[in-house]
């Protein structure tokens, strides 16, 4: 990483392949770990847009009703509630 951060604006440099730079033990480790961390961003957010369409469909809640319920999400509830009427506008 340093050769590339001191040689990046040379000419003639050309960028190493990670693969390898990187033993493929630690890649194999990373990918592992990001591919957990995303798989459990998927499932929340899945969990929340149900969630939200539960409270606006199926119980007829407001959007200020949903946000008072569950405060630590109001900026994914409202895109949420925007995005479900724009698809049922459609």
């Amino acid at each position: 990483m340093i050769d590339v951060h001191e040689n990046c604006g040379k000419e003639d440099f050309q960028i190493p392949d990670l693969f390898d730079i990187v033993p493929k033990g630690e890649i194999a480790e990373f990918e592992d770990i990001m591919r957990k961390i995303i798989t459990g961003i998927i499932s929340e957010t899945s969990g929340i847009a149900t969630w939200v369409y539960v409270q606006k469909y199926v119980k007829h809640k407001t959007l200020d009703e949903m946000l008072q319920e569950w405060q630590g999400a109001d900026q994914f509830i409202i895109v949420m509630d925007t995005w479900f009427e724009k698809l049922m506008a459609e």
